[in-house]
């Protein structure tokens, strides 16, 4: 209770202070300035035929809603069906008996509920007229009055304040709301602020059986009150639906806006219970899809709240960071799972497949998920660095043994090749072979501890075997520094036995050399006469 009598003195204290303006321009209000015509009605006035009124020139009503006291008024439905079916627009009034601030809150609130079910195009009137009120002080009655305009207010409608002429020039002189005054003269005199003038109560209207109150309007409604849609108001804008201000979420123009406390629409970043927003500041309507904000990109819903994760649009992924405020993510991302995923620097679209990143080469599955190890693709097997995930060429060693990855495009090397001037052979695996391989062209031997194809003599235990130019395991007759040596079909160098050739015996020295049979019994040592076998090298074999 503390708080909302605080409340109230404040609020009064801000009226008090606007009303000093209109004390110090008074205006006085006559039938020559008058706008339009129009009538207050009770069930006093029985049944009215409102065409006939509005027929007759009359504009508008002020429909008596009820009080207190005595409820409801039972001809306030008719009367407001009535008027508005005959295009007459429709205020409502209240008569008050509230003596505190906390029954004037009760009294608007019972106005709206007794009006929830219809449609009120002009102002929602506070009738403070009764001699329960005349020996309140000014502070007291506007507390009072403070307290019923601001709770019709903040409903959305339009509140106006209504008594008689010395009232409002005595104890509500500083009543800072729309006044409409009674005072039944020739002229409303120099009251300040007069929006109606109720200039008599004796007025006959075609339509309204015996007299009724007539009065004068000053004050267009038609921009302050409207139908739907948006309206500037002391440098802000609002929005009306059903001649009604609208507060929180409004859906208009297959778009959102959101409308505060006071009924004022809000721009930029705005959070509810319900997400954050971005609502643009041209026009307050909410963002949707990607949005650039502030030089950031974001990602909104279609109800315009901004999301974190990941985002499918058509055959691409983003992903809006949760623990950056929701902005795109753009380079390299892992998760909480150790996953390196990678975003486009331009447009922020997740990688897949075989990608450049700074100038190295990466893959990505389906998912976007930075691959590592061994890859099999359409045009080759590929090797990623399991710590960078990077593509890696030249020599690697890994569990199956040492592989080749080709310096053009990184994929893995099989069969016979040719790399810095040496020859190797890899598996259908890719992994190097070494030793003596058996190829479809014969025999060739390979390094056991680099891999490169040997030439010239070699040496396995006390086997002995010659690989010529081209690394292939020699057989037969071959001459080596003009010399014949006879190798074996398994290319084995054979030495210090008898050996047969097209009808010849031959012997081999220990060094190997093919010599014939006689020769070697005469002691000579010549060698056979093979003068069709090529040079060789000038290595002599191993003793």
């Amino acid at each position: 209770m503390k708080t909302f009598k605080s409340t109230v003195k404040r609020v009064t204290a801000m009226v008090m202070a606007v009303a000093l303006l209109w004390t110090l321009q008074p205006a006085e209000a006559s039938a020559k300035q008058s706008m339009a015509k129009g009538v207050d009605v009770s069930k006093y006035n029985g049944g009215v035929d409102w065409n006939q009124a509005k027929a007759a020139g009359i504009e508008y009503a002020f429909i008596k809603v009820g009080s207190t006291y005595s409820g409801i008024d039972p001809n306030f439905a008719a009367n407001i069906t009535g008027a508005q079916a005959a295009g007459i627009k429709t205020g409502v009034y209240i008569y008050s008996y509230a003596t505190t601030p906390e029954a004037a809150v009760q009294e608007a609130n019972l106005v709206l509920e007794w009006i929830s079910n219809y449609t009120v195009n002009f102002p929602i009137v506070f009738d403070i007229e009764d001699k329960c009120h005349k020996n309140l002080s000014q502070e007291q009655l506007i507390a009072i009055i403070n307290s019923f305009c601001m709770t019709i207010d903040a409903a959305g409608y339009y509140p106006m304040v209504y008594s008689y002429k010395n009232f409002f020039d005595g104890k509500l002189s500083i009543c800072g709301w729309d006044r409409w005054v009674a005072h039944y003269s020739d002229s409303c005199g120099a009251t300040n602020n007069v929006c109606f003038w109720q200039y008599t109560s004796k007025g006959k209207v075609p339509g309204l059986n015996g007299n009724v109150d007539l009065n004068h309007q000053y004050k267009d409604y038609s921009s302050l009150i409207i139908p739907e849609g948006f309206m500037d108001h002391n440098g802000n804008t609002r929005f009306y639906s059903n001649w009604r201000m609208q507060r929180g979420w409004v859906n208009y123009n297959d778009t959102r806006y959101y409308l505060d406390g006071a009924g004022n629409m809000v721009r930029g970043w705005f959070t509810d219970a319900s997400g954050t927003y971005y609502l643009s500041p041209a026009d307050g309507s909410i963002a949707r899809g990607q949005c650039v904000v502030d030089g950031a990109d974001f990602y909104f819903t279609a109800e315009g709240v901004k999301l974190s994760g990941w985002v499918v649009l058509g055959d691409q992924k983003f992903y809006y960071d949760a623990a950056n405020n929701g902005i795109m993510k753009r380079e390299w991302m892992s998760d909480a799972e150790g996953k390196f995923y990678y975003f486009d620097k331009t447009d922020g679209h997740m990688y897949t497949g075989a990608q450049v990143v700074d100038g190295a080469e990466f893959l990505f599955d389906a998912n976007g998920v930075r691959q590592t190890g061994w890859a099999t693709l359409e045009n080759g097997t590929f090797y990623y660095d399991p710590v960078s995930g990077a593509k890696v060429r030249g020599f690697l060693d890994d569990a199956n043994g040492r592989h080749y990855l080709a310096p053009d495009d990184g994929h893995m090397v099989t069969g016979a090749a040719l790399i810095d001037g040496k020859n190797y052979l890899f598996d259908e695996k890719g992994s190097m072979m070494t030793g003596m391989v058996s190829r479809e062209d014969g025999s060739y031997y390979y390094d056991t501890a680099t891999g490169q194809m040997v030439t010239g003599w070699i040496t396995l235990g006390e086997q002995t075997y010659y690989a010529n130019e081209a690394g292939h395991i020699v057989t037969g007759v071959y001459t080596i520094a003009k010399q014949p040596y006879y190798f074996g079909a398994d290319g084995v160098l054979v030495r210090n036995q008898a050996v047969e050739l097209e009808g010849v015996s031959y012997i081999t020295t220990p060094e190997g050399i093919l010599t014939k049979v006689e020769a070697a019994l005469a002691g000579e040592g010549q060698p056979a006469e093979e003068t069709a076998q090529p040079e060789a090298d000038t290595a002599q074999p191993a003793a």
